[in-house]
Parts: structure tokens; C-alpha cells; sequence
């Protein structure tokens, strides 16, 4: 009888050891901002101080890395509020090249996936 208790402790207790794995949530995910312009002129790069905070814990992220005219970060999921201040170099449409002050503002967006969440924002320029 002593035997069958210890036999079916040991085989409780590989079986809890091996079903016990650890449980990863997906907390992060990746968040790509572009920046457009409307009208004629196209953006060919930009440098600006990105800021965005999360809605619900009002936790800060800020970026200033664009690449061109896209800046990719990493963030917890949820939803963001976006603002974004800088200088652009555009480009018209008779090649003419100028910097143009700009601000882009998004109230709510959401990064919920597990990829890549893109989002477009549209410029205003202060000039």
C-alpha cells in the first residue's frame, strides 16, 4: 500500500512540474507613425519630437528616431494619444526644396495588435 501512494505521489508530482509552464501575455507590440502631407508638397524627411501617451495609465513614450518619414517604437498595447512637433523637408512640385514647421496631433489611436500597427497622421504646418 505504501508503495502505491508513493508511486502515485511521484507521478502527481511530474505531472504538475511538467504541466506548469510559464505564461507569456503579449504585453508589447510595435507602433510604425508616418507623416504625410496634404496638397502638393511631399515630405522627404522629418525631425521632431514624437510624444505618446497611453489613455488609461497616462504613461509617456517619446521618440525623436524617424526614418524618412516614419518612426517606429515600442509599446505597451493599448490606446495612444499623439503629438508630434518638428521641422519638415519638403519637396514641391517644381523641385524646390524648404523646411517647413509642422505639428501632428491624434487624440485616440489604438495599438492593440501583436504585429505592426501602422497609423497615418496628417500634417499641419505652422508656417
Amino acid at each position: 500500500m505504501k508503495q502505491n501512494i508513493l508511486s502515485i505521489l511521484l507521478i502527481t508530482i511530474t505531472v504538475l512540474l511538467t504541466a506548469c509552464a510559464p505564461v507569456e501575455d503579449d504585453i508589447f507590440t510595435t507602433a510604425r507613425i508616418t507623416i504625410t502631407a496634404d496638397g502638393d508638397e511631399t515630405i522627404t524627411s522629418v525631425q521632431a519630437q514624437m510624444k505618446l501617451t497611453n489613455v488609461n495609465t497616462r504613461q509617456v513614450v517619446t521618440c525623436a528616431d524617424f526614418n524618412g518619414t516614419s518612426a517606429t517604437v515600442e509599446l505597451l498595447r493599448g490606446a495612444y494619444q499623439i503629438d508630434i512637433e518638428g521641422v519638415a523637408t519638403c519637396l514641391s512640385p517644381g523641385n524646390a526644396t524648404r523646411m517647413r514647421q509642422f505639428r501632428c496631433q491624434s487624440d485616440y489611436v489604438e495599438f492593440i495588435g501583436r504585429d505592426i500597427n501602422e497609423v497615418t497622421l496628417k500634417t499641419i504646418f505652422l508656417d
